[in-house]
């Protein structure tokens, strides 16, 4: 169970009036016109937001959205503005700059209303921990609510340094996604699958050697299938793979073979000629990857191996799609997994922004115990490591 000081345990009868700043995580994609065209991250914080206003709490909402260069306009938060006021019932003040105008709107927040912040990248403090801007918006409030779990691995000025200003908190998503993880690590009802996709091994090795004890089975796809056939003397074409971590590939294909995990890697993959949607593609077996071609998919014989073992699992663990899943052409493979997963009787987590989307567009979030709405976060959790927002919550 979480350790940390959360919102679940604090009285609500001590939220009226105060002002709590709430630092969630509404990066959901847009458009080029500013569009939201997701809503999974926006949707897992209403809890907390609704809570705090039904308390009767001033409540101030700030988060980033996407990796904004000189104050794009897509990545202005008025998208968020805009669906919270059509989709829900609350009161939304939204402030469009960095300005003093943030401290005069503020003074007008009614108790149950909510004054949502720009982005926060917009201002340069925050990706720099800029503790003068952490003070700044300390001065705003008099209660901190980190709800960003996406941005836990962040040492970003409302990530890290706010909290020292403040009394802190954890809201109830962030509490679920603690409290998930670390249950399904401890106490994965077995046999417990983990299906491993994405693009670099480099990334995931902690991952890797904590998963080998705890996992029966582990289906690898993506791109980092490629470093794992390149190991095994295969030749992959054009396809990426990683020559740095061609050791490591074997290391972890020793070690799940003394640990009694059985590692499974695609036996045939969809190869193409060019990354796009009208390209020439085809089928073939591991061992025969053409060296003008590369791998953008699991193949169907692969597939039918893997939906055995998923059948088969009491807890299945998913990150990362199984290949381009973007481009239409090339993502039979990562979209039958999802099915597959779904219509599952395990206990099913998918962690990832990539893996989200490939269940988003499935239409099958709704068939997952548990949607993660970190990445990079989510991993650094799994592997074991601390991470920055969760320390800075005393």
């Amino acid at each position: 169970m979480c350790k940390k000081p959360c919102l679940s345990n604090y009285s609500v009868y001590k939220l009226k009036g105060k002002r709590v700043f709430v630092r969630a995580d509404l990066n959901d994609p847009v458009n080029e016109k500013g569009e939201l065209i997701g809503d999974m991250r926006i949707r897992a914080t209403l809890p907390t937001i609704g809570y705090l206003v039904g308390a009767g709490a001033k409540v101030i909402v700030a988060s980033h959205m996407g990796r904004p260069k000189d104050k794009e306009a897509k990545y202005s938060l008025c998208s968020v503005k805009k669906y919270l006021s059509k989709t829900s019932p609350f009161k939304i003040h939204f402030v469009p700059s960095w300005g003093d105008e943030v401290k005069d709107t503020l003074k007008l927040l009614k108790d149950g209303e909510i004054l949502l912040l720009q982005n926060l990248r917009f201002h340069p403090g925050e990706t720099s921990n800029d503790e003068e801007f952490a003070k700044f918006l300390a001065s705003l409030a008099d209660i901190y609510v980190f709800e960003a779990f996406g941005t836990a691995h962040r040492k970003h000025a409302s990530v890290v340094s706010l909290p020292k200003f403040l009394p802190s908190m954890i809201g109830f998503l962030t509490e679920k996604e603690i409290n998930t993880i670390n249950g399904l690590i401890e106490q994965a009802k077995k046999p417990f699958l983990f299906i491993l996709g994405g693009k670099k091994i480099s990334d995931k090795i902690r991952v890797f050697e904590r998963l080998l004890d705890k996992a029966q089975i582990i289906c690898i796809g993506g791109a980092m299938a490629c470093t794992f056939f390149k190991a095994l003397g295969y030749q992959v074409g054009k396809s990426f793979y990683e020559e740095d971590s061609l050791d490591v590939a074997r290391a972890i294909m020793k070690k799940a073979e003394q640990r009694g995990c059985k590692l499974l890697l695609p036996q045939d993959v969809m190869v193409a000629k060019t990354i796009s949607d009208n390209t020439e593609t085809k089928y073939v077996s591991r061992e025969e990857i053409p060296e003008d071609y590369q791998v953008v998919d699991i193949g169907p014989k692969t597939f039918e191996i893997y939906k055995k073992e998923i059948n088969s699992a009491n807890t299945i663990l998913w990150n990362g799609p199984m290949g381009i899943y973007e481009i239409p052409k090339f993502s039979w493979g990562s979209k039958s997994i999802a099915l597959t997963i779904g219509m599952s009787k395990a206990i099913k987590i998918c962690g990832g922004g990539d893996t989200a989307e490939v269940l988003n567009s499935s239409n099958l979030i709704s068939h997952f115990d548990h949607i993660s709405t970190g990445g990079g976060a989510f991993l650094k959790f799994l592997e074991g490591s601390s991470l920055p927002a969760l320390e800075a919550i005393s």
